[in-house]
């Protein structure tokens, strides 16, 4: 009779064994992103954490920004017509510029390191800086150079990172330098016309706005290039 017990109770713990639901996988993150215009992006995580980039004043290369602009997080990389025109947004954004948005922060629990590159070089000065900008959001490490347009120092490298998505102006003199040594994964012309200039493959966005995960990259760089 104790063995029969002893069965019976294994038997049933068997069953359960068998009965136990398997967890459905979890699903990819997605950031959305969506070309505003000229250098203004706004980068949106899966969790609703927005970030908008260089917004620029009215009929900037024709353009002009919606109405009722929203971000969590502002960047502004300089101090131009083209990329500060901070009066656009509807709500008060934590802003990084100048040198405030120098070094690294955490703002809305996306952390963000803002690097000071020189037109010259030789004479660094608030008036000729453009920051570069980079952060991680939804497992994608992100790079906005702004206006850079010259190859990074080893000290500026080490600074950034390692580079998945980066955002890089056509107008760079020498981008191409800048993509051989940031190695990204993914490369998001912009400027007025963003698929001026183009590197590794190309896939063109069929509108302003997409989403992607960590998963989607590619081993190969490839442009993502939006129309207009």
């Amino acid at each position: 009779m104790g063995r029969f017990v002893i069965f019976a109770a294994l038997a049933v713990l068997l069953a359960g064994c068998g009965a136990r639901e398997v967890a459905a996988p979890a699903q990819p993150r997605l950031t959305r992103i969506d070309w505003l215009g000229n250098q203004c992006f706004r980068i949106t995580s899966s969790l609703g954490t927005s970030i908008l980039t260089n917004p620029y004043a009215p009929r900037t290369n024709g353009r002009t920004l919606p109405d009722s602009l929203k971000s969590d997080i502002l960047l502004i990389t300089a101090e131009r017509p083209d990329t500060n025109n901070i009066n656009t947004l509807e709500n008060q954004a934590s802003t990084l510029r100048g040198g405030v948005g120098i070094g690294f922060t955490s703002l809305t629990g996306v952390p963000i390191r803002g690097v000071p590159v020189y037109r010259n070089a030789d004479a660094p000065s608030m008036e000729s800086m453009n920051l570069i900008y980079a952060w991680t959001m939804d497992g994608i490490r992100f790079c906005f150079t702004g206006h850079a347009g010259l190859a990074l120092t080893p000290d500026q490298l080490s600074q950034i990172g390692p580079v998945d998505v980066l955002f890089i102006s056509t107008d760079a003199a020498q981008k191409k330098e800048i993509v051989n040594q940031l190695k990204p994964r993914a490369v998001i012309p912009m400027g007025a016309s963003p698929g001026s200039w183009t590197v590794g493959g190309v896939k063109k966005i069929n509108g302003p706005r997409f989403s992607m995960s960590r998963e989607m990259l590619t081993p190969e760089t490839t442009s993502l290039v939006f129309s207009k």
